[in-house]
């Protein structure tokens, strides 16, 4: 029997139907894919959403193949948490899950996978097999966050040449403090990751950010996530270029709006191509934990 080694986390919840886009994108180098879902149907606020029980069994029947799929059901939502405490318990719970060892990678249904071989790659040549008693690190994938779908495209974050917003999807010790981040060492790869984070219906962006973890803290008051809310309605191909520094937590993560045409997700992958700030020296300097150390003590 094969061991796990590629181990996939998601944390499902209302938006599952976009599984049909990231679990194929990640299915073949994967040993095992864990879906975990609160089994009360309620989200890490504690809001209760719809959820088409059938449609979901239907369509893991479907795409699991080599029946590597976990389905796991526990209570994510307990009222003495927040959002973001909530979120930091399912993804505990899914590495618990699949247990000690190998490489845990967590992705969210809304995340998409450009090269998923090519970073299975990159955690190979840090180590093969991670037994869990390495020194802890982390690995990240770049995001080319979606922040509308137009009438002929998408409007995503634009880094223009700066190392663009990442987050570490692989731990060989996961552990998880505020969503995917903790204190480890992180190293970063050139790999991409497509986040179709807001490019959703005005419905769906308006329970997104009322319930997603990012509401305990960034978007904790409501008239900021109205405020955030009715700048995305006013976002169209033409006045996009005219939007900077709007992240929600730290306004310069997101530098610019770019656009590029699709239309659905799957042509923007043929028409975006991502262009990585660093050269493959440069690269090795940024993940050298020495220089990284002493950048931090001169800050």
């Amino acid at each position: 029997m094969k061991e796990n080694i590629i181990k996939v986390g998601f944390c499902v919840s209302y938006d599952w139907e976009m599984l049909k886009t990231s679990i194929p994108l990640i299915y073949k180098e994967s040993d095992i894919i864990c879906l975990s879902i609160d089994k009360n149907r309620k989200s890490w606020k504690g809001n209760k959403y719809d959820f088409d029980n059938d449609a979901f069994y239907t369509l893991v029947k479907k795409l699991d193949t080599e029946n590597k799929i976990d389905i796991y059901e526990d209570d994510f939502s307990q009222p003495n948490l927040n959002a973001r405490e909530n979120g930091n318990l399912q993804r505990t719970k899914i590495a618990e899950r699949m247990g000690k060892g190998g490489w845990h990678i967590q992705i969210d249904s809304d995340e998409y996978f450009l090269d998923f071989a090519s970073f299975v790659k990159e955690l190979q040549k840090i180590h093969p097999n991670p037994t869990g008693n390495e020194k802890p690190l982390n690995v990240c994938a770049c995001w080319v966050p979606l922040i509308k779908k137009t009438e002929k495209g998408f409007l995503f974050v634009d880094f223009k040449n700066e190392i663009p917003e990442n987050a570490p999807f692989a731990s060989n010790v996961p552990q998880y403090e505020r969503a995917r981040h903790n204190g480890h060492f992180n190293v970063l790869t050139n790999c991409y990751v497509i986040h179709e984070t807001w490019a959703r219906s005005s419905d769906d962006l308006w329970y997104k950010i009322n319930n997603w973890g990012h509401s305990a803290e960034e978007l904790d008051a409501q008239q900021t996530r109205l405020s955030y809310f009715n700048l995305w309605k006013s976002l169209d191909e033409y006045n996009y270029q005219y939007v900077h520094n709007f992240h929600p937590a730290q306004a310069e993560v997101w530098p610019a709006l770019g656009y590029a045409q699709g239309k659905d997700v799957q042509e923007f992958f043929s028409n975006y191509i991502p262009n990585f700030p660093l050269s493959p020296t440069e690269l090795k300097i940024h993940n050298n934990r020495n220089i990284a150390r002493i950048k931090h003590l001169l800050k």
